[in-house]
């Protein structure tokens, strides 16, 4: 979502009146991803049970999580008994590239409704998690790009998800008077146009068929191939 401050409060009021599910968010794997994901969430105020199988580590994770369960996370089971069944959310964090992808699928299909976010370490497996089932994926070298860009840029570190960057594009002279649908931006290029920056104001969710003004910005979402089809198209 794209809005001002107004904007968000008033969304957040009037998705109050749905039910939230509280349940734990699921945390597979003890490691040092797995431990500081545990942390991070409970200091936002989630509760986390979190399944390691390496019992020697149940002392270490003691306080990391609401609830330790030591077990293979493969096994029905304990999955089920961590609240799987419940969870709005699961985390991956093994070092494993495999084993991530085969938990994907099998959360997936215990549970249909859950929202996987996985880690990998090798980008050559992007495409085989998301397929597994993942909803959103970070790999080290994904990482650590954005991190190094976010410090370049002086922006604060903003992940979209793998592949995925927030682009600010200025409009170039053969789209001043068009409008995005009458250009075809989107069906061209894939770009997602979430808002409309000028000197003035930043403008979101632009009407498609807005002409566009001779000064100003795109703020998009996309690949970075998706923006060269925008500057091979439209020639920015």
């Amino acid at each position: 979502m794209i809005g001002t401050a107004d904007q968000l409060t008033e969304l957040d009021t009037l998705l109050v009146i749905y039910d939230v599910n509280f349940s734990p968010v699921l945390v597979i794997g003890g490691g040092k991803v797995g431990t500081a994901a545990s942390r991070a969430l409970r200091e936002k105020g989630l509760p986390v049970h979190l399944v390691e199988r390496n019992a020697r580590l149940r002392e270490r994770l003691e306080g990391v999580a609401d609830r330790v369960f030591v077990g293979d996370a493969a096994d029905r089971d304990v999955l089920m008994a961590a609240g799987l069944a419940d969870a709005p959310s699961a985390l991956l964090t093994t070092n494993d590239d495999s084993t991530n992808i085969y938990l994907a699928v099998y959360c997936r299909r215990l549970h249909p409704d859950l929202r996987i976010i996985s880690r990998i370490t090798h980008e050559r497996n992007l495409e085989a998690i998301h397929r597994a089932g993942a909803d959103f994926v970070l790999s080290y070298a994904f990482l650590g790009v954005e991190s190094v860009f976010s410090v370049l840029r002086g922006r604060e570190l903003v992940l979209l998800g793998e592949g995925q960057e927030f682009l600010a594009i200025e409009i170039p002279r053969s789209l001043v008077g068009r409008s995005l649908a009458d250009a075809g931006v989107r069906a061209r290029t894939g770009l997602n146009v979430v808002a409309l920056q000028t000197s003035d104001a930043t403008q979101p969710s632009p009407s498609p068929d807005q002409p566009l003004p001779s000064e100003g910005r795109l703020l998009a979402v996309g690949t970075r191939e998706q923006r060269e089809r925008f500057a091979a198209a439209f020639g920015a």
